[in-house]
């Protein structure tokens, strides 16, 4: 069960000797805008995954006139993950005292959802923000299938250079390197299509929580005619790819959509509406991941549990939304790290008062108080 015990950050953003024991519940940080509450959310994340949910730069993360920052997190018994990190972008990512080479180990270690002004990308935004997410619970399912991605992402990184070089024997280039990417992508495509199918029942029991009486419906696109095997895909429109310069089918042009009562989720709901939507699809991926990791583990392959980071909660919901998403993840015994610009904002029953932490966040410096 991932839970942080402990966490501290330096020279993040402006973020300064932070040093935190977290509940395994409920942890709120309060305080006036621009005080650091999401900024320690944000490093979090890149503790977690590598990258920032506000920016792809790393030099707006370390604070002004410092040359690196550092996070770390105590899990207890499932490890520590600590990350130096410079502004020029060199790293030294460690798990329980081992370097990493890259984020895999830390990342199914320390598993997170994140609910902010930017989630709603999830419904709003590109095909990529949606395969990002759906990826990301196949790979704490399938551990191995990142390995997969990456392989089929250098293939078509190769494949489409191939495309726009043209020349002699490129036919027969060709022709190796999709023996390689139709058995990829047909793999991807498989893994992507199981978890859709088993994460829509899921996600309507959440909807039906937050939203009452609405139908989803989860309509996944394989990024290709998914009737025809990809290797015939890649073959029979290989005249087109090289007319274009690219590889125009496959998983990487994967995407679904989102349905409410049979009309697209961003047509038919209100803003407030669309926010309940985002809670429930990131609670409800969090309760797959954790339900999968829960079948490994009897099957002796570990055990996962997600952690929430909600930033702002209250914006564009009322008091009765807001009582439904706190109580919903209360009931899933997860560990939440919320913010907010008033303590208040967050209204808790006495047993969630009791089993919670609250923090005010100030100029950088973060304050435990009751």
């Amino acid at each position: 069960m991932a839970v942080i015990q402990r966490l501290m950050v330096d020279r993040f953003r402006n973020l300064e000797a932070v040093d935190l024991m977290l509940s395994p519940s409920f942890n709120i940080f309060s305080g006036i805008n621009g005080s650091g509450k999401t900024s320690l959310l944000e490093a979090i994340h890149v503790l977690s995954v590598g990258r920032s949910f506000r920016t792809h730069k790393v030099d707006p993360l370390v604070k002004h006139e410092q040359k690196d920052f550092l996070v770390f997190a105590d899990l207890g018994e499932q490890g520590r993950i600590g990350l130096l990190k410079s502004r020029a972008g060199k790293k030294e990512l460690k798990f329980d005292g081992e370097q990493q080479g890259n984020w895999q180990s830390v990342a199914a270690a320390l598993p997170l959802q994140v609910l902010n002004t930017e989630s709603f990308q999830l419904l709003e935004g590109s095909g990529k923000i949606r395969r990002r997410f759906l990826d990301w619970a196949v790979f704490h399912v399938e551990h191995s299938y990142l390995d997969d991605w990456r392989a089929y992402r250098r293939g078509i990184a190769h494949r489409n250079s191939l495309l726009k070089s043209g020349g002699a024997g490129l036919h027969a280039q060709l022709d190796a390197w999709d023996v390689e990417l139709a058995g990829l992508g047909q793999a991807i495509h498989e893994s992507r299509t199981a978890i859709i199918e088993s994460f829509g029942a899921l996600l309507q029991a959440v909807v039906g929580e937050l939203l009452p009486n609405r139908k989803i419906t989860l309509g996944y696109k394989a990024g290709w005619d998914s009737e025809q095997r990809f290797a015939r895909v890649l073959k029979e429109l290989r005249p087109r790819d090289i007319k274009y310069g690219m590889t125009l089918n496959g998983p990487h042009r994967a995407d679904f959509t989102i349905k409410v009562d049979g009309v697209l989720a961003t047509e038919s709901l209100s803003r407030g509406q669309l926010k309940m939507l985002v809670c429930a699809l990131k609670i409800a991926m969090g309760r797959f991941v954790e339900r999968s990791a829960a079948d490994s583990n009897r099957a002796g392959r570990g055990e996962s549990k997600c952690i929430y980071l909600i930033d702002d909660l209250a914006s564009e919901l009322d008091r009765i939304n807001r009582a439904k998403v706190v109580s919903l993840l209360a009931r899933a015994d997860a560990q939440c790290l919320f913010t907010a610009v008033e303590g208040k904002d967050l209204d808790l029953d006495g047993e969630l008062t009791e089993r919670s932490r609250k923090f005010h966040v100030e100029h950088g410096k973060i304050q435990s108080y009751q």
